[in-house]
């Protein structure tokens, strides 16, 4: 049988950890939504091909192709098909927040898919914040959308 004063001590110790457990929780970050490894996750393996640029359908490049983007999950690094050359680099992501890097590019010369290589690239560049959903990818600038992506179905 319990005393008084170990039924106190009792109480006291599992209101001290129950209070220590939400003092840690209370300084965790929330969960965010758009973390890096669920973002890796969602785009990583798939092509997704370019649809509009700067609200307007985008157009298609060299042999009637449209661009491409392709996330590679293990090395946060990102190329495909820019309308004419291929093209790669790296991006950053912190939450919402998307950047892409320096591009690499091949240096072909194509009759068709030039303009569509140098706007691509621009948005790239302008790129700050995306949104998700399972099949659409929308890159924004500063004041708005700069490309939509759909993702590409096998």
């Amino acid at each position: 049988m319990r005393t008084r004063a170990s039924r106190f001590t009792h109480r006291l110790r599992t209101a001290l950890a129950s209070s220590a457990l939400v003092a840690l929780a209370a300084c965790q970050p929330p969960h965010a939504v758009n973390s890096e490894p669920e973002f890796r996750a969602s785009v990583s393996g798939v092509d997704w091909e370019l649809m509009e640029l700067d609200g307007k359908t985008a157009p298609l490049g060299a042999g009637g192709r449209r661009a491409t983007l392709r996330f590679d999950a293990d090395t946060a690094r990102v190329g495909g098909f820019s309308g004419c050359n291929r093209f790669g680099g790296t991006y950053t992501i912190n939450g919402d927040s998307l950047r892409f890097g320096p591009m690499a590019m091949t240096r072909m010369a194509c009759t068709a898919g030039m303009d569509l290589e140098s706007q691509l690239s621009a948005a790239l560049e302008a790129t700050r914040r995306y949104e998700l959903s399972s099949t659409q990818l929308k890159l924004l600038g500063p004041s708005g959308p700069v490309a939509r992506f759909s993702r590409q179905i096998p």
